[in-house]
């Protein structure tokens, strides 16, 4: 579970930087110890990796996932955290992934969102009383999303994180 944690998070930094690159058409060839790999950006938040295994491209979106991207419910009356997430697609060799990521905040008490997502996905896979705090693991054949609840600055914090394809 950690590697697949780890795995969506740095997608989900992968996402940051293509959700940052500018627009236009440029390509950039970045030598490393173990070769070398050429980055283009292209229109409309396209950024394609091109090396020895292989191309990956990814596509993102500016604007906040939807429930579908997502791949969960977003908490009613939840406002999205503007910039702390997007979807990133990517295919290499013929295979495709999807990631998705949302940060979403409310001032309903952190008890009440958790009851909220109990009912509506099921017993948390972890939960902390004290601080206190809950994350639910949906996993399927090909897509793994997880959800965060816990309090911030005195607010609730919803994070919301998916990943799907050739898992």
């Amino acid at each position: 579970m950690r590697r697949l944690l780890a795995v969506i998070l740095c997608l989900g930094l992968l996402s940051v930087m293509v959700l940052s690159a500018g627009c236009g058409k440029e390509e950039t060839t970045i030598k490393t110890p173990e070769g070398e790999v050429s980055v283009e950006e292209g229109e409309g938040g396209t950024v394609t990796f091109r090396g020895e295994e292989g191309e990956v491209t990814y596509r993102a979106s500016r604007e906040a996932p939807t429930e579908e991207e997502l791949g969960a419910p977003i908490y009613p009356g939840a406002e999205y955290v503007e910039g702390s997430g997007g979807t990133v697609e990517g295919t290499s060799e013929g295979q495709e992934i999807s990631t998705a990521g949302a940060e979403f905040t409310t001032d309903d008490p952190i008890e009440k969102v958790i009851s909220w997502y109990r009912e509506e996905i099921g017993v948390p896979t972890y939960e902390n009383t004290s601080p206190r705090e809950a994350s639910w693991l949906i996993s399927t054949e090909d897509t793994a999303t997880t959800v965060s609840v816990s309090e911030e600055d005195g607010r609730t914090l919803i994070s919301i994180t998916s990943i799907s394809g050739s898992l």
